[in-house]
């Protein structure tokens, strides 16, 4: 299998969510978390770049981390590490520190990998920090099992099935001269209630859950995500 989240593939499919969408959301973020001018953020799990880009263009002072081969596109002032989030340590502490789009349960095997992750999110946050984790509604998955698109002249077929604890995906993709490409994503199956029980006994403080990019209050038979607002109290 070939990675799946540093190819431009994953890019053609997944066009939609765009700069636009992430500044968007950052800005409804953080109107609601208050941080001042300049505070340090930590992009954890970037991808392509697209958040770490909208914190700093919201005058945030940014870091990001992944762990694919492919640097992100990312402004002047932006710090890039390449880098595993489960062995990687900052060089300072965080304001906020944000997990976007599903990165926090991706690819995780078990339920104390998520715990381990959770605690070193929160010894990297400063006293006060904020931790912000945008999952997917699990109850609110993609449905259809197998799906086709066509997208600039390349086929996309993606599978869909679940096991007791992952939600899996398989993407077959077909250029025009034939040739295909396999890639897979695994998401660790987290509901309101998981994340708020690893949050809190990491010693966070939860503080609400969204249910979409527009800050509305999470429902678990209607929101498409599952976004959790927690922070680390003073001591």
């Amino acid at each position: 299998m070939e990675e799946w989240f540093s190819s431009s593939f994953y890019k053609l499919l997944y066009a939609h969510r765009d700069d636009t969408e992430a500044e968007k959301f950052v800005d409804i973020l953080l109107k609601y978390l208050q941080l001042p001018m300049g505070a340090s953020a930590l992009d954890a799990g970037c991808g392509e770049g697209r958040y770490a880009r909208a914190l700093a263009k919201a005058g945030l002072k940014v870091d990001a981390v992944d762990m694919a081969p492919v640097q992100p596109h990312l402004p002047a002032g932006v710090r890039f590490f390449q880098a595993d989030l489960r062995t990687w340590e900052p060089d300072k502490r965080y304001d906020f520190i944000g997990s976007f789009f599903t990165t926090f349960g991706l690819g995780a095997q078990r339920w104390d990998e998520l715990v381990r992750l959770m605690h070193r999110f929160v010894r990297w946050l400063a006293p006060e920090g904020w931790l912000v984790i945008d999952y997917l509604n699990i109850y609110r998955r993609n449905p259809i099992t197998h799906e086709e698109r066509e997208v600039e002249g390349i086929h996309f077929f993606i599978e869909r099935w679940q096991t007791i604890f992952h939600l899996h995906k398989r993407i077959t993709v077909t250029l025009p001269s034939g040739e295909r490409k396999v890639y897979e994503e695994k998401v660790f199956k987290l509901t309101q209630g998981d994340l708020a029980q690893i949050a809190e006994r990491s010693g966070l403080i939860v503080e609400d859950f969204w249910g979409d990019y527009t800050g509305a209050p999470f429902q678990v038979e209607r929101s498409l995500r599952l976004i959790l607002l927690a922070r680390k109290p003073v001591s």
